[in-house]
């Protein structure tokens, strides 16, 4: 199996599960809340939000090419081809950091945009309070920033995981001889 083959398939996979993911939660809520007000704003917002699903659906699962070769990802590997018998370390680190970073992503992803429509509704409707009367509430971002930070967080993983998994092996090296050391004083 090469590594592009393997990439693949992990692609694909994440691509079944964010729409597993997405078609179970976000478009719930989403239904919801545009049921609760029916108005061109909620419709639109439907509709962004199911093409965007559709064409990370696409993307994921039939252009998988095309994100490898955006992110990278067969680059920084010893040799093309992945022998399982012959997995070392750093190669299993490297399919870690890659497949964390991309639950990360596609986890956030839907979260962030609804986050981000509710953040935007609740401040529209807070400025048309505000002209009306003299009390505004404040509107809480907290969900929308720790989205933002995963999604830039799995992107950082996706794009630098050859430079992760090094730091990760180093401090695993490092714990290892530690552990002979104290285990040879013993």
């Amino acid at each position: 199996m090469t590594k592009k083959d393997l990439f693949r398939l992990i692609i694909k996979i994440f691509g079944l599960y964010s729409v597993i993911s997405v078609i179970f939660s976000t478009l719930p809520s989403n239904f919801i809340w545009t049921i609760m007000d029916i108005n061109l704003a909620g419709i639109l917002w439907i509709i962004a939000t199911v093409t965007i699903i559709l064409s990370m659906f696409i993307y994921l699962i039939y252009k998988p090419d095309k994100i490898i070769r955006l992110f990278r990802l067969d680059k920084g590997f010893d040799n093309d081809h992945i022998e399982f018998q012959n997995f070392n370390t750093e190669s299993i680190l490297k399919l870690a950091v890659v497949v964390i970073g991309g639950i990360l992503l596609i986890k956030n992803i839907p979260s962030f945009l609804s986050h981000a429509l509710f953040a935007f509704k609740s401040s529209v409707q807070s400025d048309i309070t505000n002209v009306f009367s003299d009390q505004s509430t404040p509107t809480d971002y907290t969900y929308l920033i720790v989205s933002l930070l995963n999604i830039v967080l799995g992107y950082l993983m996706i794009t630098n995981y050859t430079y992760i998994s090094r730091i990760l092996k180093k401090k695993d090296d490092k714990n290892q001889s530690k552990n002979t050391l104290n285990s040879s004083e013993e």
